[in-house]
């Protein structure tokens, strides 16, 4: 919470997960008492030996509490994030694949769209969850349908014993923004809760620059102003020394005007976005060496859209149920196997019709540590979707660490794996879609290098370069028919390879700490095969991936100052197939400056400033879509404890 983020700072705010020492063998032993020791039972990261992880925990989003996941993203990660506008459409780009192939767990139930296939980043609050992890590249063993590219995961972990902690902000800025955000959370060794509510608008009438026949002509933005709200509840109770029940709402509420491409006309268009999440789930731990999980979920989606010529409104139901049952064999072995069963139930004015479609898949994880140093997974996972057969997903991953000393240790690591992306609600049952559309699938390696320094200093100092390779097979494209209809079809072949390299340096000198985190992402990605109905050329940089992006970022503190910097570089972005249009690389510059002051002995108060886009750049993340010139917010947090 507030109350620690000064002191919080020596702690990795950012880091790469996998940078770690490994697990020692009282984490890898047989399950233990729920009291004794909090065993993540829905978490499979540890089945994911070998992949490259980013992990923002609640220091970093404590920041953004009022934002959303564009903008902890965007602004933390060199992650592509592709923004209409602010507060407009954000879909990620993770390995040079498209938000389709970005599978997005929320306590490990799948939550993109299923008419979609997609998450709108711009729709989910940053402060509904404390945690973000980021799987690079394909999982389709681990984490299902989608995660050809990636995989985020959201999450809450528990801190039992933690007691209670309240925390409101409210944010005020230019253009109209106003926000705010209240949580509180309570645990003893019996019952944790949480609560997080957020509310944020902003007209964004802003300035920007129109090039027209007489020049660039300054205009304000019309038709872009936004109102959102998210509530979020999650609860555990331990039945018991051996047992505990799990449940989470999260509602999120979005009516936003869509912003209209420069040099366009207006023509009024808005959609609401609403979102309604429940989960339960109940897990019990047997004595010695097994323990099993079973979750459900239930998720409707609505989205209703006009403008002055047309209306169309959609709604989907999600039902999810999943089992699973950890074997630990012993301190060096255990095996999760699982089933998940999903129901859709679609409304879509597109489809003409009401459609439902049922999904299920199997799948088992295997982590086997023959030796302190050497981790090794094996996992797989097989799915069955009406009128197909997706393919097996198998994943094999290993880490060894090679080299150690007192102060440093060296890590190989590498993964192999096969994902898999089922089609869409919208690509099978549009109008112009097609039921016989082919699932996608990927095959992806990867391999990798760790460096940590952990002298017992003032400081350390974690590097991890990764270099990866991937093919996906039946690539989705939506073409023109005869008759002037898009349709979808399987066209491509998509070849996606890349290196990401990242370094994080800690430090506290007295009262003085200091977190700084770079990243730098290269990433080539490209048609290599088509068909000849295709009119796309192979060999050309996909539309909207960068060849180059980085992100430094720092925080700072001292007595009760607080500085947070971040810079990123987006490199320049083809904005077609044929690779000849592109929007410029840009530069943003951001940062924010506060002062906490403790008001009685359990409360204290933080003022913030921050300032956006410093260098007042002219850039488009997307093309024809105006983003805001240089802006601030000013912050108040208060905190009890």
């Amino acid at each position: 919470m507030l109350g620690g983020f000064l002191s919080a700072f020596p702690c990795q705010a950012q880091s790469n997960a996998n940078v770690a020492s490994p697990p020692d063998s009282s984490q890898l032993s047989a399950v233990q008492l729920l009291p004794d020791v909090r065993v993540q039972a829905a978490r499979p990261g540890r089945f994911a030996v070998g992949s490259r992880l980013t992990t923002l925990d609640s220091l970093a989003l404590s920041q953004y509490r009022t934002g959303t996941l564009t903008d902890v993203l965007a602004a933390r990660t060199p992650l592509y994030i592709k923004n209409y506008g602010p507060g407009q459409l954000s879909s990620i780009t993770i390995r040079g694949t498209s938000a389709r192939h970005t599978a997005v767990l929320w306590n490990g139930f799948n939550i993109n769209l299923p008419s979609l296939g997609e998450a709108d980043f711009a729709l989910l609050p940053a402060g509904a969850n404390t945690r973000i992890d980021v799987q690079h590249g394909p999982a389709g063993a681990t984490y299902g349908t989608g995660a050809v590219g990636g995989t985020v995961l959201l999450s809450s972990p528990i801190r039992w014993g933690s007691g209670t902690q309240i925390s409101a902000q409210l944010d005020a800025g230019q253009y109209g923004l106003g926000a705010g955000s209240l949580e509180g959370r309570f645990s003893n060794q019996k019952v944790a809760v949480r609560t997080a509510a957020s509310y944020r608008e902003a007209r964004n009438d802003f300035p920007y620059n129109s090039p027209e026949i007489t020049g660039l002509v300054q205009r304000r933005q019309q038709n872009a102003a936004v109102r959102q709200w998210s509530l979020s509840q999650d609860a555990t109770l331990r039945i018991g020394e051996r047992a505990e029940l799990t449940a989470a709402i999260w509602l999120t509420d979005a009516d936003r005007q869509l912003q209209p491409a420069i040099g366009s006309g207006n023509n009024h268009a808005q959609e609401r976005d609403q979102s309604r999440r429940l989960l339960a789930g109940y897990r019990h731990v047997a004595s010695g060496h097994h323990e099993s999980a079973v979750r459900v979920a239930w998720f409707e989606d609505v989205i209703d859209y006009q403008n002055d010529d047309l209306t169309s409104n959609s709604r989907v139901r999600t039902t999810q149920a999943q089992a699973e049952h950890t074997f630990t064999f012993n301190p060096k072995a255990s095996l999760r196997l699982g089933g998940e069963a999903q129901h859709f139930a679609a409304e879509v004015d597109g489809y003409g019709r009401a459609v439902s479609e049922n999904r299920f898949s199997g799948f088992g994880l295997l982590r086997f540590d023959p030796v302190p140093r050497l981790q090794l997974t094996a996992n797989l996972r097989q799915a069955f979707i009406s009128g197909r057969r997706p393919p097996l997903a198998p994943t094999v991953g290993a880490e060894w660490q090679f080299w150690q000393t007192p102060a440093q240790q060296l890590s190989l690591k590498v993964s192999a794996s096969r994902s898999y992306r089922a089609p869409t609600l919208n690509e099978r049952f549009w109008r112009t879609g097609d039921p016989n559309l082919r699932p996608e699938n990927g095959l992806g390696y990867e391999a990798g290098l760790r460096h940590q320094f952990t002298k017992n200093a003032p400081w350390n100092l974690q590097t991890e370069l990764t270099a990866y390779h991937q093919l996906v097979d039946d690539w989705v494209q939506w073409l023109p028919n005869t008759q002037g209809d898009y349709t979808p079809r399987n066209l491509r072949q998509v070849r996606a390879r890349g290196v990401e390299a990242s370094s994080q340096f800690t430090g506290h000198w007295g009262a003085y700490l200091l977190t700084a985190r770079a990243a730098y992402g290269f990433t080539q990605s490209e048609k290599v095969q088509g068909r000849a109905e295709d009119p796309d050329p192979a060999g050309r940089q996909l539309p909207y991936v960068p060849l180059h992006s980085f992100a430094f970022t720092t925080d700072h503190s001292w007595h009760k100052w607080q500085l947070t910097t971040g810079l990123t570089f987006t490199g320049y972005r083809y904005t077609d197939a044929s690779a000849v249009d592109f929007l410029p690389s840009y530069t943003l510059l951001n940062a924010s400056l506060g002062r906490t002051v403790a008001i009685a002995p359990t409360w204290a108060l933080t003022v913030l400033a921050q300032g956006f886009n410093l260098t007042n750049r002219d850039y488009q993340v997307y093309a024809y879509r105006a983003m805001p010139p240089r802006n601030a917010a000013l912050s108040l947090r208060l905190t009890w404890r």
